[in-house]
């Protein structure tokens, strides 16, 4: 900029002339517009410290707020998953310890406990289809069929026309589909384990099987023969028939 006296050219800070002395009057302007831009924002600085000051507790709130949803969210996440993680932390551990967990079932198929060895299976979430146990995938179905089928049987003894769990036409019903698939899949499935390992397993499962129908049920020989013939709402009305009277 130039000063305004002598035509010098001189800065924006400087107070008076280097060269005439005349007092700069743009820089006292300068200066003056300067001290009023630092005032107010002073003022700014203020006035925004008091804001923040006077919504802390609303922030402090809202943080609160957002640490609680991600917590439920993580807490909701875990809770469901949670049967995910043991499943799988479960197979991980029976595909670690399969030379100990065979034994076992070997044990309870050499005794004929079926019950036992379903459960067994069912909580160490044994992988009858991994490398490890395929020796049991044929028997591990034809036992699964066998347990759903005896299950029924017995529930339906045991509870009768008192069922505390669905009523009595929906455990007859359960009762008849579980009798009628296992006779079906132990047809179908025999031929596939010729050579298997435990093909006297599931011919003993037959064996229990045709025990328990003469015993509950009290069909026997051709008896059993023509009931499993019989169309399956036959088979119901029977059921219903001997075991709602127990």
């Amino acid at each position: 900029m130039k000063c305004n006296t002598c035509g010098a050219e001189i800065g924006l800070t400087d107070e008076v002339c280097p060269y005439c002395g005349a007092v700069n009057t743009q820089s006292a302007a300068h200066l003056k517009e300067m001290e009023q831009y630092k005032d107010k924002s002073k003022k700014t600085k203020g006035k925004v410290k008091e804001s923040i000051a006077a919504n802390i507790p609303i922030l402090v709130s809202a943080l609160i707020l957002v640490l609680l949803v991600i917590g439920t969210g993580v807490s909701s996440y875990v809770a469901e998953n949670a049967s995910l993680f043991r499943h799988r932390s479960s197979r991980a551990e029976a595909i670690k310890k399969h030379e100990e967990y065979s034994q076992i079932l070997r044990q309870y198929l050499k005794d004929g406990d079926y019950a036992a060895f379903s459960s067994f299976k069912g909580y160490h979430v044994i992988p009858e289809y991994e490398e490890e146990y395929k020796e049991f995938e044929k028997v591990c179905d034809m036992v699964g069929i066998y347990c759903r089928a005896m299950n029924g049987i017995e529930e339906c003894v045991l509870y009768g026309a008192d069922s505390p769990r669905y009523g009595l036409d929906s455990d007859i019903s359960s009762c008849q589909m579980g009798i009628e698939n296992f006779y079906y899949e132990y047809e179908r499935k025999l031929p596939d384990m010729e050579g298997d390992p435990y093909m006297d397993n599931a011919i003993d499962m037959k064996k229990k099987m045709d025990a328990a129908m003469k015993i509950y049920l009290g069909l026997d020989g051709g008896e059993l023969e023509e009931y499993l013939a019989s169309s399956s709402n036959q088979q119901e009305a029977y059921l219903e028939e001997v075991l709602g009277n127990e």
